[in-house]
């Protein structure tokens, strides 16, 4: 008999985000193990007891999470954001606003205090390292699949969107990108700009920052995403602590877009051989510009970055990890 696995989303069909994409992913992992998975959104969880196993891709509010104690499955708790940070950046943009999120900060308290040793049995896993540690978790790496063709269905038929100025792409959500990236990237987009003579651009996609650098452009969340993504010539992240688990990262990787990032505590791409990976601003500065002046650079990282994805993010490798850990527990 098929195993039978459940997979929760802790939040509305309205969010946004990577955690959908990691979820779907997930399910054609699942499905080339031979299970039979079905999805929920946390505000639809019902019977529960039909299942082997039940995965939940984020802290629960207590009152949900008190649904799953009763069941015969495992459960497993899946980190894909840092719970902490993306909190208090919330509080310190708007503390009246975003009160509510004193209450999250409380319930992962309680996780890692009584519910994930007591309810999840340790059971955790999270798409990279950093997230575990920035989370103050143990648990298993096991990062996103890549699914190839997602992203070609969804370029198909993408229409040219060929720039005159040397285009950066940067995604943006929240915790490290929103606070500590943008404040970087609007001074070395600026800077860039000041030391060469050919024009560079920003394109800022997801949450929207505020600012009046005319260098920079913000896109929001947009369906064409990928499209913008195709025709860029870089994709940049504003810092450090990021591992290859960003769908925003492994799609530019595929369309061979290379990466230009600060080096972080566990780095796994190579500069100048995946991109840039600089190890301070005007480090990035001086690369950037030598990439900008040298177009063929950026086009042999692009095709190093992709090699790499292909690799080490298949559905296949994935795989064996989910099926080493389930039969683990």
């Amino acid at each position: 008999m098929k195993k039978r696995i459940l997979m929760i989303i802790p939040f509305r069909p309205s969010t946004k985000g990577g955690v959908i994409r990691a979820v779907k992913s997930q399910k054609k992992v699942y499905e080339k193990l031979g299970f039979n998975t079905d999805i929920v959104y946390v505000d639809n969880i019902g019977e529960v007891d039909a299942y082997d196993f039940i995965q939940v891709h984020g802290p629960l509010k207590i009152k949900s999470l008190l649904k799953l104690v009763k069941a015969n499955a495992k459960l497993i708790l899946t980190l894909h954001g840092w719970v902490v940070d993306e909190n208090i950046t919330a509080l310190k943009e708007n503390p009246r606003k975003n009160f509510h999120h004193i209450f999250r900060l409380f319930n992962w308290m309680l996780h890692r205090l009584i519910f994930i040793p007591l309810i999840y049995k340790g059971r955790v896993t999270a798409v990279s390292r950093i997230k575990l540690e920035r989370n103050g978790v143990k648990g298993v790496v096991i990062p996103n699949a890549f699914i190839p063709e997602d992203v070609d269905k969804k370029v198909a038929n993408c229409k040219d969107l060929s720039f005159d100025d040397f285009t950066l792409v940067t995604y943006v959500s929240v915790g490290g990108s929103r606070v500590k990236g943008m404040k970087r990237l609007l001074r070395i987009i600026t800077e860039v700009n000041k030391r060469t003579d050919k024009k560079v651009q920003l394109l800022v996609f997801g949450n929207p920052v505020e600012t009046d650098n005319p260098h920079v452009k913000m896109m929001g969340y947009r369906d064409d995403f990928l499209c913008y993504l195709k025709s860029a010539d870089m994709i940049i992240i504003g810092y450090d602590v990021i591992e290859l688990s960003s769908y925003a990262l492994m799609e530019a990787g595929y369309l061979s877009v290379p990466i230009a990032k600060f080096k972080g505590k566990f780095e796994e791409l190579k500069d100048g051989v995946h991109g840039i990976i600089a190890e301070n601003e005007e480090d990035m500065i001086k690369k950037l510009i030598e990439a900008i002046e040298n177009p063929s650079l950026a086009r042999k990282w692009g095709e190093n970055l992709k090699k790499y994805i292909l690799e080490t993010r298949s559905p296949e490798k994935i795989m064996k990890k989910w099926q080493e850990f389930l039969e683990s527990i």
